[in-house]
């Protein structure tokens, strides 16, 4: 009987690459953080041309908007997934990897994250 459990709790705890309900799969969450990382650098950027600290909020939050109906994501769902991964340090570093790497492929070909795979996520 204890072989029984010990095998059972052995394969739930190998079972747990998958995400759970509610949260983005990785490929969706790579698309979605991606855009919002971009976003972030962009109103960053125009900081430095002097903008109030009050327009960058408006711009950022204006932009953060816009990337999740892009996406057709909820704010709500895109931070439940945020904090997911971040407890999960192994898929959020495939994630991060698959964005650095998918950041030097646009760098060279100049082709939006949108159409990565010849559809949209």
């Amino acid at each position: 009987m204890r072989f029984f459990f010990l095998l059972s709790v052995f394969l739930i705890a190998c079972s747990g690459s998958s995400v759970p309900r509610g949260v983005l799969p990785p490929e969706k969450m790579e698309a979605v953080f991606y855009d919002v990382i971009r976003a972030d650098e962009l109103v960053d950027f125009r900081k430095m041309i002097a903008d109030s600290t009050y327009k960058q909020f408006s711009n950022r939050t204006a932009l953060y908007d816009t990337i999740f109906q892009l996406h057709s994501v909820r704010k709500e769902a895109f931070q439940k997934s945020l904090r997911f991964y971040q407890s999960r340090p192994d898929l959020l570093k495939e994630i991060l990897d698959a964005m650095q790497k998918h950041s030097s492929d646009t760098t060279r070909q100049n082709k939006p994250l949108l159409h990565k795979r010849g559809k949209a996520l």
